[in-house]
């Protein structure tokens, strides 16, 4: 039996990647904008110490807009 990859689509960028053997959520980096990385370094300067993973999962909940993920952080909303 093949293993499936369980995938969310989304109309986002990127799409995030449920992994049912550590049962923990993944964005997948992909496909998405080639500026992703100056916004996941423009967070990480206000909030250092997160891992991308979880970065990249805020900015897509909040659209990619740097401003709103770390208002989201800073407000404890991220989680």
């Amino acid at each position: 039996m093949m293993a499936r990859k369980n995938t969310l689509k989304t109309d986002n960028p990127g799409s995030i990647h449920f992994d049912p053997r550590t049962k923990s959520v993944m964005a997948e980096t992909s496909h998405l904008q080639d500026n992703i990385k100056e916004k996941v370094n423009a967070v990480r300067e206000v909030v250092p110490g997160k891992s991308n993973n979880e970065i990249i999962l805020v900015l897509q909940f909040y659209d990619y807009n740097v401003e709103k993920a770390i208002q989201g952080y800073v407000e404890g909303m991220s989680c």
